[in-house]
């Protein structure tokens, strides 16, 4: 193996509920204008979706749907894990996303972090090289950062936010 190929690197694993993961690393990637080769997303289906995978008269579907979750993280795991250990990237403490990974990732694999959002993805596609508790620092402090709360110029005035006084 090339020295490339050898190198340790900390991998992300994105676990979202529908689609957001996946948006959220194509922005990521678009912003950065590279692809996040040890990043992977991994979407929570909604039931509705898994109609032609757990049968109607399954007794326990969701339990069903967390085992398919559970191989899902463990195959984004294997993809991702270059010896540094994984960080999960929950959207909801508690969440189905946040509690099935931490049912299947050892403490001494990664650890998981809620509420992605992308200036974390921005903040993690810097932090390859070092562990996922040093990452997770960095990451928590980049999003307490990124979350602000700013009026509109003219939402001071009582008008709604317009400048000029209409309704909209």
């Amino acid at each position: 193996m090339a020295d490339k190929d050898t190198k340790k690197e900390l991998g992300f694993i994105i676990v979202t509920h529908g689609d957001i993961g996946t948006a959220l690393l194509g922005a990521a990637e678009y912003i950065l204008g590279r692809k996040l080769t040890n990043f992977m997303a991994v979407k929570v289906p909604f039931m509705s979706e898994l109609r032609q995978v757990i049968a109607d008269d399954c007794p326990l579907p969701f339990a069903r749907r967390r085992q398919l979750l559970a191989e899902q993280i463990r195959q984004a795991k294997e993809q991702v894990d270059r010896g540094n250990g994984v960080v999960v990237l929950a959207d909801l403490v508690g969440g189905t996303s946040f509690t099935v990974a931490g049912e299947i990732l050892e403490p001494a694999e990664g650890l998981i972090i809620a509420g992605v959002n992308l200036p974390m993805l921005l903040k993690a596609a810097e932090l390859s090289d070092c562990s996922p508790q040093e990452a997770a620092l960095e990451l928590v402090e980049r999003t307490r950062r990124a979350i602000v709360c700013r009026l509109p110029a003219g939402g001071a005035k009582g008008d709604g936010g317009q400048e000029d006084g209409s309704s909209g």
